[in-house]
């Protein structure tokens, strides 16, 4: 019998060789940095990475640059997201997300990012997109909004 955790590192896995074949078919070949950096996107891929976490968390097995030529990679091919923020950049894993359109918030004081999702405001902000399309006659290809505040922890 198939345990939870096994299922889970079966997802897991399926996933990463999806994200693989993706590459393959651009072009691009699976070398192990690529394979380490999309493990880590698939394994937080609930978390905004950005390029220092990476490093830090691939220190001594993948150089700097190879870093910034893989999250190119990605971004390029769609695979991951890119959203900057007071000049940060921010990395999340965009293809089998189940957040595919949320609220970044953002504490003035940590840096951390939190996801806000709401069906009904999703729809809202969609509705306003297309109003927007229409009345500037421009094609709208990503939508980013960020609250800036200070979190609970930061607050004490």
């Amino acid at each position: 019998m198939v345990d939870v955790f096994d299922k889970r590192v079966i997802i897991l896995d399926n996933r990463i060789k999806r994200i693989e074949e993706i590459l393959k078919q651009r072009g691009y070949k699976p070398t192990s940095a690529r394979k380490e950096i999309i493990k880590l996107f698939v394994d937080n891929k609930d978390m905004h990475l950005k390029i220092n976490d990476i490093y830090d968390l691939v220190k001594g097995r993948i150089s700097l640059p190879t870093i910034y030529r893989t999250i190119g990679t990605l971004r390029e091919t769609g695979i991951i997201k890119e959203t900057n923020i007071s000049n940060i950049r921010f990395y999340e894993l965009r293809i089998f997300s189940e957040k595919c359109m949320h609220i970044h918030l953002k504490c003035e004081k940590c840096g951390r990012l939190f996801d806000y999702s709401n069906s009904s405001s999703i729809v809202n902000i969609l509705e306003e997109k297309n109003k927007l399309e229409k009345k500037y006659d421009i094609m709208v290809n990503n939508i980013s909004i960020v609250f800036d505040g200070v979190c609970k922890e930061c607050r004490r």
